[in-house]
This record gives C-alpha cells, structure tokens and sequence, in this order.
C-alpha cells in the first residue's frame, strides 16, 4: 500500500479496513471484543487514541449498515449479499439486522425460497438464540407443501432449518423438532431426520416432561434405533390407549425387544380389527415362530394382502412361497412383480418349483421369474435355469431359450454358479446369424463372463458396415469386465461418434433422442467413456454437441466437456451446468472437478447453493473433493453439517477429513456386482418394432449415467451396477404410447 506524504501510515490502514468491510463478509467478531487501532509506525508519527471500552468493532459498524441496504435492494443477488454479509459478521446487531429484515413481509425477496434458504445458513450458527430458534421454526412449518405449488427449494430449506436447529442439541430446539414430528407431515418427516442425523445426548431432551408419549413419537423412537428409548416405550405396552400400545409395541420390536412379543402373542390368540397387521409385523421383526403363519394369513385376505406382501419381502422364509404364489393372481398388476421377486428370497425347493409354475402358466412375468430363479441360490434354482435352455422345449421355444440364457447368464455373473451347459450353449448363439437376437444373448454373455473379447468379438465395423446388435450387446458385456474392457472400445467409439458419418439404411439411430448424424453403435460404444472421462480422442467441439444433443450420450459427454474446460467451452459449461437435465447437471459436477482452470472451483460452489435435486449436490461434492482451492472448503462445511441428504452429508465428511480423492470416486467393481434386467413391452402391439434396439439411459445408484441400446427382441441386461435403485430412461425414438416395463 502507498501513502501520501504527510499522511500517518494508521489513517491509510484504517481506510484499508473499511474497503475491505466493502468489499466482502468479514470474519465473525465478539460483540464484547473492542477494536484496536494501530500504532503508527513512521517516524514522528502519532499513535492514535485507543477505542472506547465498550465500543462497536470497526469491522461489525462498517459492514451492518452495508449489508441493511443491501437486504433492502430490488437486485436478488445483492439481497444475498447482504444476508452473507450479516451472518458472516455475526454480531448481535448483524443478526438482529437480519432477522428484522426476513420478518418484514412486505421487504424484497422476503418470501423468496432462495433469499429465506441463504438466511437460515447463514443464521444456523446461532440457532441457540430464541429469535432465530423461532425463525428456524417457522421455515420448518411454513416451507411444508400444505399449500399451492412447493417451490423445488422447499425440502431442502426445510430440511436445513431441521438440521440447524438438532445440531444445538438444547432441549427448546429439539423440542421444536418434535412437536414437528407429532404433527406428522414433511414437516415431520424433515424433523425425524434432522434428528437421526444429530441424535440428542439424553432421550430426556427428547421427552421433555411429556406425561404421555404420542403414537407419533413412539413410531419414531423406533426408527431412532436408540436402546435407551426401551425403558421410556415399556410402561405404554400397559396404558388404555390401544393406539399408544400399538405403536409402542411396533417401536420395542424393531428395537429388538421381546417385551412387545407377549402382547403381540396375546393380540394373535384374540385377534380384534386392526390389530392383525401390526402384530405381524412384531412377530417379523422379532423372528418368532408365528411370524411365517401370521403373514400367509395377511397374503391370504383382500384388505391385507398388501401389507402382508411387504411382511414377507421384509422377513422371507420358506413356509411362504405356496402363500405368495396363491397370492399372486389377486395382487394389482404392478405388485406381481414384487411378489414374484418375494417367492424367489424365500428360497427353497418349493420356491424353485412355484417359479417353474409361473414360468409355465404366467408369461408376462416369466423375466421376472427367470430373474429370481437366476438370482436364487441352491442346486434347485440352478437346475430350473439349466432347463429353461438346454431342456426339451429350449429347441422349439427361441423366446425361452434366450430366456435362459441370460438368466443363466445373470446367475454367473452374480452368484458365481452358472449351469454346467452354459458356456456350450452361448459359444453356440454366437454362430447365429448376424443382427439377431440369438447372436446377441450370445454375444453379451461370451463378453460379460470373459469368453470372449468385446473387440474381437465385434471385428471391423464403420457407419456403413456393422453389426449394430453385436455392438450393443459386446458393449453391455464389458461393463462386467472392468475399466480395461470399456477402455478397448475407445477407438471404436471415436470411429463412430465422428461427425458426418450417416448410419446405414435401416440402422437404428439417435436421430429423434437429439444428435441427427448419431448412430445407435455409437451410442453403446460410448461406454468407453466410463473408463476415458476426459473424452480420449473425441474432438472438444463432438463432446459439446453431444453434450447439448440430449440423448443418452448426453451425461457422459458433459462430463468430459467440463474436465476441458477453458475460455472457448465455459459458456456452454455454464448452460449445461443450469440446465433441466439433473443427471447431465450431476455430470458436468463430475467433470469439472477435473477442470484445469482453477475458478471451476467457485462455478461448483455457485451451483451448490441453490441445487434442489441431491444426487446433483452429491455430485457437486465429489467434484469439490477432488479440487484443492481454498474456497471449496466453505461450500463442504456446509454441506457437511446442513445439507438435508445424508448422502451429501457423508461425502463432505469424508473430503474434509482428508480422504483421498480415489476414495470418494464412483464404487468401482468390488461393489458394482448387480445386474438390471428390462425387458421393453410395447403398450400397442402396432408399436412392437419400437422396442427394437431401442436406445435408453441407465442412471445407476451412484448417479453414473450408462449410455446402452436394447437387443433386437427389446431387451435390455446391464451388468456392473452397485447396490440400489437404479432409473432408465428410453430414448423418444419411438411413437407415442410405448413403455419400459
């Protein structure tokens, strides 16, 4: 810094201060803490007089009335400001500013879901003042959906509000929270989570001096999981109120407490209505003997059949196969699936032969038969795949045989115990002729068991010349095989993603999912870019198009745009990073964690902020962990402690404890040992070409998006997908009124 001759070095420091007040938040200063003016240190300078005992620091009475009038703008992004500036000034006065300002309803942006979420960020800290206790509170209730549309931010300012105000761990907070919870709704559900995230230090925080503890709150104290919970839940297995004994019965049973057993054994031997079901459930979640009797009973009548169905996916057993399979007829039409899924857990020879049944009697849920048959285990199950194949309808039936196949496939990749004729029949379907559906159950069960490599498998191929079902079957195959095999189908993809190459006559295309010039071969090569995230040698201006395109390359493609990011490519960055799409948003996250330009750091924090979907937020953190700037270490503190996903919450955790960033990338195989299996029905039979080849997108648990294409016979297997629920969207390549079932 210069000074002017004549001026006193302190005066010039002074000024420097309050440019910086100006400028941007300060650091949180005590309201009791005095401010100190430098000493002059030019010779024959004058020191200047110390403050006042008592005295406003400088920093905290130059930005307070800075950030006033910038809550009063008309401007959304200087209404942030000066909430940012008053929370990170922190005073008394700076937090009295605020909330006056937030409670002036008829102030700028008061309402606004992002102005009221950046205030409760920013007042969390002080969550233990009554004042803002009471704000906290009423952004729980009031963000709730009871009314007109719920902006997209209201759960997640909900859920903050939650969070901020269990992490004070004070009884009149957490009593908030549980009143919240008694009165059910988001509100509640926003409560109970809040709290299992920052379980109390005594159950009494909880409690409080209640006389009596609501049904509510006993179904919670059982989903808390906390055994200190028993001593208080006990007394109201005796109480007069049946709802109460109930729901406290529920609670001790899934806390592990056999006390609720000899009231459920008593409501068994006298059953009254309303009461069957929950005494099901006890006897399930504590294993008693009765629990298999009690939920064939519940399978067996209209008004629990439901209820009994999910009982038996809860705690299968093998007495209740012949229940789930009489079951099954009388079930509505999307839960047959789940019930034929239910008799394959129970296990078991008679398990084994009600699937054969229903293989035989019920063909449109015969993949969801050779499904649990393919995923059961036991020499019953194994033998019942072998014969869907090698049996004696196999060579009549091309449908079941390929059914077997890929169940027997599914088994070998799962379970580790493929039929003995498995690897002769496959080898076999290979000799099919070319663009078939035989061919390709060949083709991606020699890949996906390592008979075969996908690359030589699928030989020489070009836009005009290829076998477009050999490619997106070799393609899914490898997925099983691990980074080296996706890695492979580099070249291949390159040759068929380049520009102005027309696909063949005939060939299915992604003409209609957004990229004219795309062939379908293309897209199920694109799995290399699994193994490649940079993009390997796809020019950067093919990645932004097909990033732009909207097809099932979409995601991938961004991703590698985002990791080259630089002065000619950040504008479309910055679109794809606010676009609709959340998956193509979560993967432009991925990307720029690897982006060379070191301001990246600040377009992740900027896009955290006001992200409503969480897999983009978890996204955004595993792009932060991978970044080393300063500034990312705000937006994980914050993640960290308030963000309303778990998941999110674990992930911050984990990069601001120093792991590394290979410890926060994408499960690798070790995990990724599951199988999705769609099998694509057309709702109009005139539509049945639909399905053929059909290009779809694979969104895995973990949030990575798979780029594949059904076989010929729209079916679709692909291999290598962790633990969890996955999505699958179809490409718009077909007419209206078609569906993935």
């Amino acid at each position: 810094m210069r000074f002017l001759p004549g001026t006193p070095r302190a005066l010039g420091l002074a000024a420097a201060l309050a440019a910086t007040a100006m400028a941007g938040p300060a650091a949180p200063q005590p309201a009791s803490r005095t401010a100190r003016a430098p000493r002059a240190a030019e010779e024959g300078g004058k020191a200047p007089a110390r403050a006042e005992a008592g005295a406003t620091p400088l920093r905290g009475s130059l930005g307070v009335p800075v950030g006033e009038r910038l809550l009063s703008s008309s401007d959304p992004a200087a209404r942030l400001r000066g909430i940012e500036r008053l929370g990170a000034i922190g005073t008394e006065e700076a937090v009295s500013a605020l909330l006056a300002a937030l409670d002036q309803h008829g102030a700028p942006g008061a309402r606004d879901p992002r102005t009221r979420l950046a205030a409760v960020r920013a007042l969390a800290p002080h969550a233990q003042r009554d004042s803002v206790r009471q704000l906290l509170a009423r952004e729980l209730s009031e963000s709730a959906p009871a009314r007109g549309a719920a902006s997209p931010l209201g759960e997640v300012l909900r859920g903050t509000a939650a969070l901020a105000l269990a992490r004070t761990g004070e009884r009149r907070a957490l009593g908030v929270l549980v009143n919240a919870i008694v009165q059910g709704g988001a509100a509640g559900e926003a409560a109970a989570r809040a709290i299992k995230a920052h379980p109390p230090a005594s159950l009494q925080l909880l409690l409080g001096s209640r006389k009596r503890i609501e049904p509510a709150l006993a179904r919670f104290l059982g989903d808390l999981g906390d055994l200190r919970a028993i001593a208080a839940l006990r007394p109201m297995l005796e109480g007069g109120d049946r709802a109460a004994q109930v729901a406290a019965a529920r609670a001790l049973a899934r806390l592990g407490d056999e006390a609720a057993l000899a009231k459920a054994r008593a409501w068994l031997r006298k059953p009254e209505p309303g009461l069957f079901e929950p005494t099901a459930e006890i006897l399930v979640y504590l294993g008693a003997p009765e629990a298999a009797d009690a939920v064939a009973a519940l399978l067996g009548s209209e008004l629990g059949r439901m209820e009994g169905l999910r009982l038996a996916e809860l705690g299968p057993a093998e007495r209740l196969a012949p229940a789930l399979a009489r079951a099954l007829p009388l079930l509505p039409d999307d839960a047959r699936p789940r019930a034929v899924a239910a008799i394959g857990r129970a296990g078991g020879a008679e398990a084994a032969r009600q699937l054969r049944r229903v293989l035989n009697e019920r063909p449109e849920l015969a993949t969801a038969a050779a499904f649990a048959l393919a995923t059961m285990p036991g020499a019953e199950a194994r033998a019942a795949v072998a014969e869907l194949f090698d049996g004696p309808r196999a060579a009549k039936d091309a449908d079941l045989r390929r059914l077997g196949l890929r169940a027997g496939v599914v088994r070998g990749l799962v379970l580790r115990d493929a039929p003995e004729a498995l690897e002769k029949r496959l080898l076999a379907a290979l000799a099919a002729p070319i663009g078939s559906s035989d061919r390709a159950v060949g083709v991606f069960g020699a890949v996906a068991l390592g008979l075969r490599d996908a690359v030589d498998v699928v030989g020489a191929c070009s836009p005009s010349s290829c076998d477009r079902a050999a490619v997106h079957a070799a393609a899914r195959g490898a997925l099983a095989r691990g980074e080296r095999a996706l890695a492979a189908l580099a070249p291949l993809f390159a040759a068929l993603a380049a520009p102005g190459g027309d696909p063949a006559p005939g060939a299915a295309s992604a003409a209609k999912s957004g990229d004219a010039a795309l062939d379908a071969a293309a897209i199920s090569a694109g799995v290399a870019l699994l193994a490649e995230p940079g993009g390997g040698a796809i020019a950067t201006s093919r990645l932004a198009a097909l990033a732009e395109a909207g097809g099932p390359l979409s995601p991938l493609a961004a991703r590698a745009l985002a990791s080259r990011d630089d002065e000619v490519v950040r504008g479309r960055i910055e679109r794809l990073l606010e676009g609709s799409d959340p998956v193509v948003r979560a993967h432009v996250a991925l990307g720029l964690g690897s982006d060379p330009m070191p301001d990246s750091v600040s377009l992740l924090a900027r896009a955290y902020r006001f992200e409503d979907d969480p897999a983009v937020r978890r996204a955004i953190v595993r792009g932060l962990s991978r970044r080393a700037e300063v500034q990312r270490r705000r937006v994980l503190v914050a993640a960290r402690d308030l963000d309303p996903d778990e998941g999110v919450r674990a992930l911050a955790r984990a990069a601001l404890s120093g792991a590394g960033a290979r410890a926060l990338d994408m499960p690798r195989s070790a995990l990724a040992t599951g199988v999705v299996w769609v099998a694509i029905v057309p709702n109009d039979r005139s539509a049945s070409g639909s399905a053929s080849s059909r290009p779809a997108r694979l969104v895995r648990p973990d949030g990575l998006a798979v780029p594949v294409v059904a076989d010929p016979d729209g079916v679709l297997l692909v291999p290598a997908v962790p633990p969890g629920a996955s999505a699958v969207l179809l490409a718009p390549a077909a007419p209206p009124g078609d569906a993935g079932s």
